[in-house]
């Protein structure tokens, strides 16, 4: 596996990174076998290569399943975000009441046989701060399948994450590859999208976990939904970033 450090660098340098095989094997087949009874259909049509597309995706998915716990805080993932995140001579994070990472939100996203790319965008947009900044974001997609350019493997911009300007939707970019059970990490800075299902039969889904400085209001809300109580009878480890 591609140790921490590497990972981390690439991030800082060109936006984001894949670690090869994070999970394989049973831990794999549950994974995507807990996903499937989870995703629904949106409820507005995506753009498609033949026309509109009925998507599939799962959000709010922390308050529905507790199957996915130990991915959400799994050692290699949390070690990367916290060395984006967290600032390496501080041990904290760039504002000085800022201590740490959580995750702010989670989904399921499926992109669907012959569903086409949507725009160009960055993930920290939820968060007025100007830029230039150090990273406030680190996003991941978990792929549950192949991420190939015929199946809509991500498109991203390197080194996008250190620019200012607006989002060009017609940059140069580069398509991501990756095995089922490899993690797409990158800087919530990065201009990326889905590319486009060119299959007539395969799906493209992903765990999608983001993560933000802990000083940041949840995109879903205090502890993504759950009440104190729920939160007191999750795994220690997990408690620590929700």
């Amino acid at each position: 596996m591609r140790s921490v450090e590497t990972a981390v660098q690439e991030i800082r340098d060109v936006g984001y990174t894949v670690i090869p095989n994070l999970i394989d094997g049973p831990r794999l087949r549950q994974a995507q076998a807990d996903a499937d009874p989870l995703l629904g259909p949106t409820p507005i049509g995506m753009p498609g290569l033949d026309g509109k597309v009925i998507g599939r995706m799962c959000k709010g998915l922390f308050r529905k399943s507790r199957a996915f716990d130990d991915l959400y805080a799994h050692p290699t993932v949390l070690a990367v975000v916290r060395g984006v995140l967290v600032d390496p001579e501080r041990k904290r994070s760039y504002l000085s009441f800022g201590s740490g990472i959580q995750l702010s939100t989670v989904m399921i996203k499926d992109v669907q046989p012959r569903e086409n790319i949507r725009h160009m965008h960055r993930d920290d947009g939820w968060y007025p701060i100007s830029r230039p900044r150090p990273p406030i974001v680190v996003n991941t997609l978990l792929a549950l399948d192949p991420f190939t350019r015929e199946t809509g493997g991500t498109l991203v911009v390197p080194g996008s994450h250190r620019w200012t300007r607006p989002v060009d939707q017609d940059h140069e970019h580069v398509v991501v590859e990756m095995d089922a059970g490899s993690i797409l990490m990158f800087d919530g800075s990065l201009w990326h999208n889905n590319g486009a299902n060119q299959t007539a039969d395969r799906t493209r889904r992903a765990l999608n976990m983001y993560y933000s400085q802990s000083w940041l209001r949840q995109v879903e809300g205090p502890y993504l939904g759950l009440t104190t109580d729920e939160v007191e009878e999750l795994p220690e480890a997990l408690r620590a970033i929700v």
